[in-house]
């Protein structure tokens, strides 16, 4: 019994539209920087100012529902969300 490697070939609809989609972000992804007219804006910025964001609404969430009592350090902790959340957004973002 022999199996030709050869001959097995997938056909382009496996993935229904999927590499289309990735080759789309592909290119903007791969660049270290964004381009806003003659400003060049890197990613990281951007990931870090949305991690900032995300932490904030959640500290003020903490804070509007006295949940941020049962937090030792609260500047120590939003120092961490926002680490976390940029992290995360990271990942998300670029995997």
């Amino acid at each position: 019994m022999r199996i030709h490697f050869g001959s097995w070939r997938k056909t382009d609809n496996t993935y229904g539209g999927g590499p289309q989609l990735v080759s789309l972000f592909a290119g903007a992804l791969n660049r270290p920087e964004l381009r806003f007219t003659d400003l060049l804006v890197p990613w990281i910025a951007i990931v870090g100012a949305l991690g900032f964001l995300a932490a904030w609404l959640v500290v003020a969430i903490m804070e509007h529902t006295s949940l941020s009592r049962y937090v030792w350090h609260l500047p120590l902790f939003f120092l961490g969300l926002v680490v976390l959340f940029t992290s995360l957004i990271g990942i998300v973002v670029f995997p």
